[in-house]
């Protein structure tokens, strides 16, 4: 009998990184010889999602987390109602993804209903993904495996706060959560330095699984881009007048038309030279990502497949933000900090010195070992 695995993450939300992080680690399971499936519990956004009470945070949301978390649901749905045909098209997209690329069970809509669920498998897996961020509007308990049989194996692999540090008066209840697991690793440096600071354990940093997976096998579930004409790729998840800024700046020096894939289906900003493009699923984005002839982002995913599909780029930092180090960690481990630009840097001053990616690709290499290493080993450790 195969070896059986279950994993939680986050899916169905709409967000190219979290779809194909998802995608990733099953992936490379099954070219490990495994017979894994994503345990489909809703995320709390998804408009299906049962609240109930047992579901609430696990630690205090602030009013200002709180009210911006509402604002974007509502935004949302304001999208979806004022713009139905790219609503329809893209969900068709990342739906028509997954049902080809990625095994996941039946549905499963609340908290309870997760916990009464009846398992078979062998080992379980959390990650990768913002999977224990402090913000998180609903319990991430569940991201902890503590609904997962105790006589089972439990792994978190590459998982993620999505910030670089926890308020003191969260540790206690990160603390009670990191008991249900049995190996730990997570994607940033940051994240290790908080588990240590919370439970005394060293975990284990690996890469984020979009990075176990190579150029040519991102390459092979793609739709190409028809683009015939050279062009710089916008990916920006928060808008920034500064980044447009920038990227006609670089059209202006290279000719370049500029195509901006956009996060949901609204177009946030209408100027004649920029492209927007509303309704990509995955295989497009992955798409855009390999024909472009350079990308400007301030998504931490953004970054990586840049690196993946080893382009030119800069990775924007936005000020007064608190999840800066998720970018900066990354580029810091292929010593590419000078790709990083904070928001409102002089345009001028910007370095553009061509990536010597065979050195980089060194890097990842190396690290992909440690982390396929953290995960084979996790797995037959039970």
């Amino acid at each position: 009998m195969p070896h059986k695995i279950g994993i939680i993450t986050i899916l169905n939300v709409n967000n190219y990184g979290a779809e194909l992080q998802a995608f990733a680690l099953t992936n490379k399971l099954g070219q490990l010889g495994y017979d894994s499936e994503i345990i489909n519990y809703l995320y709390y956004k998804h408009p299906d999602y049962i609240r109930e009470k047992n579901s609430k945070p696990i630690v205090k949301i602030s009013f200002i987390n709180n009210l911006k978390g509402i604002i974007l649901k509502w935004i949302d749905k304001f999208n979806t109602i004022t713009h139905p045909q790219n609503s329809k098209l893209r969900k068709l997209r990342f739906d028509e993804f997954h049902k080809k690329n990625t095994k996941t069970s039946k549905p499963i809509k609340s908290f309870s209903a997760l916990y009464h669920s009846k398992f078979d498998y062998d080992t379980y897996i959390v990650g990768s993904d913002q999977v224990w961020n402090p913000n998180t509007r609903t319990s991430i308990e569940p991201y902890f495996l503590a609904f997962a049989p105790k006589d089972k194996n439990r792994i978190s692999y590459a998982s993620s706060f999505g910030v670089g540090s926890l308020l003191p008066e969260h540790y206690p209840a990160y603390k009670a959560c990191f008991t249900h697991l049995n190996h730990i690793s997570c994607r940033e440096k940051a994240g290790i330095e908080i588990i240590k600071d919370v439970t005394g354990k060293q975990a284990t940093h690996v890469l984020d699984p979009t990075l176990l997976l190579s150029k040519d096998e991102w390459g092979s579930i793609l739709t190409p881009n028809q683009s015939k004409e050279p062009y710089i790729l916008m990916y920006i998840l928060t808008y920034s007048p500064y980044i447009t800024e920038l990227a006609l700046d670089i059209q202006k020096k290279t000719g370049y038309k500029i195509i901006r894939v956009c996060f949901n289906s609204i177009n946030i900003e209408k100027k004649p030279d920029i492209l927007n493009i509303v309704d990509a699923g995955p295989a497009e984005f992955l798409g855009l990502y390999a024909n472009a002839s350079f990308v400007i982002t301030n998504s931490f995913h953004g970054s990586i497949f840049s690196l993946i599909f080893e382009k030119e780029f800069l990775t924007i930092t936005p000020k007064n933000k608190s999840n800066n180090s998720r970018q900066v960690g990354l580029l810091k481990m292929v010593n590419l900090e000078n790709r990083i630009v904070q928001e409102g840097s002089t345009i001028a001053d910007i370095n553009y010195e061509p990536i010597d990616y065979q050195s980089i690709n060194k890097i990842i290499e190396s690290e992909k070992v440690k982390s396929l290493a953290f995960l084979i080993d996790s797995i037959k450790s039970q």
